[in-house]
């Protein structure tokens, strides 16, 4: 009872069999000497010890709940742990947490929720990938988390090439830039039970090169016993497109009077026109206003010995851009049971989901329609291009693109955004079975084996048709059909003994020694494209493979790996105040043939000691540890890099080098991090209070590379080597109080505070300047590299010079003076902070919840607004125009001013190959992220168990943000193609409603 007296309650003098209980009052008399110790237990309490310090001491004590000091949470290989005795830093997040706004990613609900975790989404939309990164980036090939579902490793890549690194082209590809989804994506938010996060090295080790970049652990829902339960939860939202480009509506374009050509060229596309009255830029119009319905149903039941639960889930969801919408459905089976007096734990389960997009959203310049939407020349109506994006061409006799642009003048990035919604269209399929069995057998107290069997299979289905009259940059003059056929299989099996034993009343042991085996099929697949050149159909418009018109762009690949590993530990417990954990994992990996050693060895150790075990604390502290940890994880390296494999080449006519090799005479190592952290966790007034603070400290060897090779018999044109290193230093710090609590009112509230410094200590030392580039520039203004002694991902791009004052620099021809040698870093994308704040407030039935979320520092770089300066259509341009006569001030080197105009100048930064930093922007960003007003109704009857219905909202606005678009959408959520918008999907509000009912 909160507050009040406990009856019953054992008060003894430690280390005697006196004692004595309390009464129904909770009052006691116990003769003590000085110095005695008594002892008070409770069952469901907290044990306390408290010092007889006179003789007439009147010693009152409160008691707190066991379970909260004594939680447990789920650890690696799904190993549950009491938490105040891990030695590393784990933070879990509830399912009831993640659904109380829902999302169709349901990784995305982490966001601001736990410390040290780093969410970006994608700019696809609906079904987006997002990307996740724990503690920093610290690796140049790849840092996406290891996924774990009820213990089991869970596969995580997309479909191909572009699946796990989506756009990493600036232009977007001749298609467009694509998202394949992750695994995340794919599953139902209603399933999971919890989610705990393992950030460091420490945490994930027993994982060895799979949890190299830390692990997100996912606890899915079971089968409880008792009569058969049902839970129905819906949700529906409606999203609104926010944080648009500012478009000026004041100058119209040069065009504006003359005669529109028959295709819907106009004169002049750009927006460098005179002022007029009256004129409308919206492009906001463009856009639908999208909806995201969730619906699920789960039944659970069962008895002592077996236990069921099914849920089937369906998801309903339409883009905020025309003609792009969503279905997905999901069905999750599992059986829990126990045979031989409970001896034996079998669980089993399957998750089957099918996930349909159409016309997914895709960012660059090319294949995108928001070029279209932006660019749009001011003055002519926008409703003459929606209404007839097509026409008859006499001269081809059949339908063609009518657009506003030609395509050569507007560099071919602009196009009919109507025309590619409807003559442009596109499907992803994904359909995803995932399979797993686990058997348990406790052959005694102390012993037991254990052995889970996991079949993880994912097919993708890429549909691409381009009509004739798609620009002949990305298409054939018939039109083009790309089909993509994707499978990634992961199959899993393991076998681990654990052993416990209590040695004596104070020194305990636990401990587990394992082997697993798991085999990989990544990228198999087939690409059949009719390809751009020529006129790539046989006939107009007839998407088969028959109608191809060469077969030079029909591929097929995969990458084949396997592991094989044997994994230990060992926990050791002193009078529950010591802790010691030692961990053990080698790896042997079939990449590593033909290297000095087919096996890496990744140990780990920690100590907690629990210091409100060892001293007498005073009576407001009620928990308080210190945690030390070191530990060594890292990766194998890319499949084939060391049997280079010679492939038929891009156009199919003979057989092409493999583009790489290690250089002759050299190995290749697996990549190697070493990771140290030391943490604090205490815990105040009653565990009304309590914070865990943690540093660590990590530095990864051993970096993958690809260098100019030098001439060699074989034609390789690139060496992979091992060389550089990239180092983490950061800070955690999460805060959890209940500042009131009664029994009307509650208010809990957490901070989640995150400080890292990412930094590229060294790269391979062949590298010009120290610097490994990840997106090249080409001809573009835009460049993305790993430059030595800096922080991780450097964005370099031309520069504008400008005097002491400011002032834009001109040369001696008048032209504004650019620096173009991209010599200088102008941004680093990743936050300097992260800040989350979640409130709950509970008054009698009614729950409201808020949570801010907030990323402080690093900057972003706008290709949009670049070039949609350059077209003259951007509010910028109109003020500029407005001020000053319409002129720009500049200066000579010699001091002379002068001015030149408005277009000249944003002719010359402006653009993709423009001066881009010019268009650098604080990426420093606070929202409020999520927001639920929830009303439990009163229920009456066995019929309803519970009825709770929720007003929800995501993504509401921003308390402050200076860039020009949302900084957490990614243009990629691989590694290249980070800190920059190009043409990106706005970011969306969401606001709707949720029905939560149990029978």
């Amino acid at each position: 009872m909160r507050g009040g007296t406990l009856p019953g309650v054992g008060v003894i003098i430690k280390g005697t069999t006196k004692g004595v209980e309390t009464d129904f009052d909770g009052k006691y008399q116990i003769k003590t000497s000085v110095g005695d110790v008594l002892l008070f237990t409770y069952i469901g309490m907290k044990s306390k010890l408290k010092t007889v310090t006179s003789q007439s001491s009147i010693i009152n004590v409160a008691l707190e709940d066991d379970n909260i000091l004594n939680e447990v949470v789920v650890t690696a290989l799904g190993i549950k742990k009491e938490k105040k005795a891990l030695t590393y830093s784990a933070q879990e997040v509830n399912g009831d947490e993640l659904t109380k706004v829902k999302q169709t990613n349901p990784i995305n609900s982490l966001s601001g929720k736990s410390a040290g975790v780093t969410i970006t989404r994608s700019s696809s939309g609906i079904g987006g990938t997002a990307k996740v990164v724990l503690r920093g980036n610290s690796s140049t090939s790849n840092n996406d988390p290891l996924y774990v579902i009820d213990g089991v490793p869970m596969l995580n890549s997309g479909n191909g090439s572009n699946g796990s690194e989506p756009g990493t082209d600036i232009y977007g590809s001749q298609t467009g830039n694509r998202d394949g989804g992750d695994a995340m994506s794919l599953i139902n938010p209603d399933d999971v039970e919890s989610i705990t996060v393992l950030k460091g090295a420490s945490a994930s080790a027993l994982y060895g090169s799979q949890g190299a970049n830390g692990v997100i652990l996912v606890t899915t829902k079971k089968g409880k016993e008792g009569r058969l339960s049902v839970n129905v939860s819906s949700s529906f939202t409606v999203d609104n497109v926010m944080s648009l480009p500012k478009l000026q509506s004041e100058y119209q374009s040069a065009s504006v009077g003359n005669p529109i050509a028959v295709n819907g060229n106009v004169s002049d596309s750009k927006s460098w026109g005179a002022k007029a009255q009256g004129l409308s830029n919206d492009a906001k119009s463009f856009f639908n206003t999208g909806y995201t319905a969730i619906n699920s149903i789960a039944l659970t039941s069962g008895n002592a010995k077996v236990q069921t639960y099914f849920s089937y889930a369906n998801t309903l969801a339409g883009g905020v851009v025309p003609g792009n919408k969503l279905v997905r459905n999901n069905v999750t089976l599992r059986e829990t049971a126990k045979f031989l007096n409970d001896k034996i734990d079998v669980s089993a389960s399957v998750n089957l989901s099918d996930q349909r997009i159409w016309n997914r959203p895709t960012n660059g310049l090319y294949s995108n329609p928001l070029t279209g939407v932006y660019l749009h020349p001011v003055g002519i109506d926008r409703n003459t291009y929606k209404n007839k994006f097509e026409y008859f061409n006499q001269g081809t006799n059949m339908m063609d693109q009518y657009t506003a642009f030609n395509f050569s003048d507007s560099e071919n990035i602009v196009q009919n955004p109507y025309w590619l919604i409807n003559r442009s269209p596109s499907q992803d399929v994904v359909q995803r079975v995932l399979a797993n069995v686990s058997a348990k057998y406790q052959v005694n107290d102390n012993f037991s084996l254990q052995s889970r069997v996991s079949y993880d299979k994912s097919f993708f289905t890429f549909d691409k048709r381009q009509y004739a009259g798609t620009d002949p940059v990305n298409s054939g003059d018939n039109g083009r059909y790309v089909l993509e056929k994707t499978e990634n299989t992961q199959q899993y099996i393991d076998l681990i003994a654990n052993y416990s034993k209590d040695f004596s009343e104070d020194l305990t042991f636990t401990g587990l020694l394992g082997t697993s085996l798991t085999k990989y099929a990544i990228g198999d697949q087939v690409l059949l494209d009719s390809g751009r050149d020529g006129k790539g159909l046989n006939y107009p418009n007839i998407f088969t493979i028959a109608n191809f018109e060469t077969t030079n762009n029909i591929r097929q690949s995969v990458g084949n790996r396997e592991v094989q590993s044997v994994f230990g530990s060992a926990n050791f417990g002193y009078k529950k105040m010591l802790f010691l954990d030692i961990t053990g994992r080698t790896d042997w990996s079939s990449t590593l043939v033909n290297t000095n050693s087919t096996s890496f060895f990744y140990p780990s150790v920690g100590l907690t000691g629990v210091f409100s075990e060892m001293f007498e604390m005073p009576e407001s502290i009620n928990f308080a540890k210190l945690r030390f940890s070191y530990a060594e994880v890292g990766k194998d390296i890319p499949v084939y890099a060391t049997s280079p494999i010679n492939k038929i080449n891009q156009t199919n006519t003979g057989i092409s080098t493999a583009p790489f090799a290690p250089i002759e005479g050299e190995t290749l190592e697996p990549e190697r991090q070493k990771a140290f952290e030391i943490g604090t966790e205490w815990r105040f007034l009653n565990n009304r209070l309590g914070f865990e603070l943690t540093y660590y400290s990590t530095k990864t060897l051993n970096q993958i590379f690809f260098i100019q090779a030098e001439p060699n018999p074989n034609g390789y044109s690139q060496n992979i080597v091992n060389a550089g290193e990239i180092s983490n230093r950061g800070i955690e710090l999460v805060l959890n109080g209940k500042p009131i609590r009664n029994d009307n009112f509650s208010w809990n509230t957490a901070l989640n505070f995150a400080q890292n410094k990412n930094k590229v200590v060294s790269v391979h030392p062949t590298l010009q300047d120290g610097k490994a580039i990840v997106t090249a520039r080409g001809v573009n203004g835009y460049e993305y590299s790993l430059i030595e002694g800096e922080d991780f991902g450097s964005i370099r791009t031309k520069v504008l010079k400008r005097d002491e004052n400011g002032v834009p620099l001109i040369n001696a021809s008048g032209a504004l003076d650019i620096d173009e040698s991209f010599s200088k870093t102008v941004a680093h994308a990743q936050p300097d902070f992260t800040l989350g704040w979640n409130n709950t407030f509970d008054y009698k039935n009614f729950t409201f919840s808020f949570l801010i979320d907030g990323k402080f520092g690093g900057d972003v770089v706008s290709v949009t607004e670049a070039v949609n300066d350059k077209f003259g259509v951007s509010q910028a341009t109109a003020d500029a125009r407005n001020t000053n006569g319409g002129m720009v001030d500049v200066v000579d080197a010699a001091g002379v001013k002068s001015q030149i105009t408005a277009q000249d100048y944003y002719n010359a930064i402006g653009g993709r190959d423009g001066v881009l930093g010019e268009y650098v922007y604080d990426a420093t960003n606070v929202s409020l992220r999520e927001l639920s007003i929830g009303y439990k109704l009163p229920v009456k009857g066995e019929f309803f168990k519970s009825v709770r219905l929720s007003l929800i909202a995501n993504n509401l606005f921003f308390f402050y943000k200076e860039a020009p678009f949302d900084p957490n959408i990614a243009a990629s959520t691989g590694l290249g193609l980070q800190g920059v918008d190009i043409y990106n999907q706005p970011s969306t509000r969401s606001v709707g409603f949720n029905v939560n009912i149990n029978f």
